[in-house]
């Protein structure tokens, strides 16, 4: 009996002691608190309706509240389409899909068709659609496939129209073996503002934000390679862009503005609105006097939604502390 009552109590010391690591290093890495959905909290409120996503589920923001309105099946990145519905990515285990939704939520086209009955290595990725101005066409970032390589990917931006029997058209041609470009931004005058990635001779991978004029054309860098820019987003006026530029970390980065000139091709001195986080998908607001972005409000926490002035850098406010939202999903803010 002694013998068994002091194995007891040395498991019960084991187990005791198990848990106080377990906890003292939950504190240590400070992720003890808790991620919660977002229809289980209420946020400062903003006028018209936000989308965000989380845990591939699409979530409209009105009025201080959250609604879910997809199930939790590999959503994500969605975007404004005509008529107040959506572009959004479903993504599969290889694949992934574009589809239209209306702004409740309910699928009405899939757009694309990229999983193959053949073999996994014909299938296709789609990613970040964003809808032409004139709501003609949606541009996004597609595989087109190297016949020699099938399982490389870099992605380039095509575009396609929303009315049926045309093909897609092919806007960029990537650099190899850096992932390809990516973060379309069409522009009303028929260009196209994207994220750019090359590799230099020392094996460094830079993000630049790019410009074109026409499918097919060369382009121009609108950002120095040592920037490490990319993301961008441009006002509802198209005066001014907004873009994430890490400058070389792989810990922070920060939220820049700069006016655009789209005549002459030309982007002014970044200001610097956001730094010190790790900021992510920046969006502006319907009359261009925020603009929305994600980052976590403590190191490794989980993505929140901020807003900031981008006349005024002291402007930064949190939305929501304790979500875990997609940081390549961009918020999508409508006026409605």
């Amino acid at each position: 009996m002694r013998r068994q009552l002091i194995g007891a109590g040395l498991v019960i010391a084991m187990l005791a002691f198990g848990i106080g690591v377990y906890h003292l290093a939950a504190a240590l890495r400070g992720d003890h608190k808790v991620i919660q959905r977002p229809t289980a909290i209420a946020a400062s409120p903003l006028p018209g309706t936000i989308y965000v996503v989380q845990g591939g589920a699409l979530f409209r923001f009105q009025h201080g509240s959250f609604t879910q309105i997809t199930s939790g099946a590999g959503w994500m990145q969605p975007a404004a389409a005509p008529n107040g519905q959506l572009v959004a990515v479903r993504r599969g285990p290889d694949y992934s899909d574009l589809y239209l939704l209306t702004s409740s939520g309910r699928p009405v086209a899939q757009l694309t068709h990229n999983s193959s009955p053949a073999s996994v290595e014909s299938n296709h990725w789609a990613f970040y659609p964003r809808v032409s101005p004139d709501g003609q066409a949606v541009f996004y970032a597609f595989d087109p496939k190297d016949p020699y390589n099938t399982y490389r990917v870099d992605l380039a931006i095509f575009a396609s129209r929303f009315s049926s029997g045309t093909r897609p058209i092919d806007w960029t041609v990537p650099n190899d073996f850096t992932g390809g470009d990516i973060s379309p931004v069409p522009l009303s005058g028929g260009g196209l503002i994207y994220t750019r990635y090359s590799i230099d001779d020392n094996a460094r991978v830079h993000s630049q934000v790019w410009i074109q004029r026409r499918a097919g054309s060369p382009g121009l860098a609108l950002t120095a390679p040592d920037l490490g820019c990319g993301q961008p987003a441009i006002s509802p006026d198209e005066k001014s862009i907004a873009m994430v530029c890490n400058k070389g970390s792989n810990e922070s980065a920060e939220l820049d503005v700069a006016s655009f000139d789209a005549a002459s091709i030309t982007l002014g001195p970044p200001t610097t609105l956001v730094s010190g986080r790790l900021v992510a998908s920046p969006a502006f607001a319907p009359d261009g006097e925020r603009i929305a972005f994600l980052a976590p409000s403590t190191p490794g926490g989980g993505f929140q939604l901020w807003t900031v002035n981008p006349s005024v850098a002291s402007s930064v406010s949190d939305i929501t502390t304790d979500l875990g939202l997609d940081s390549t999903s961009a918020p999508v803010w409508l006026a409605g």
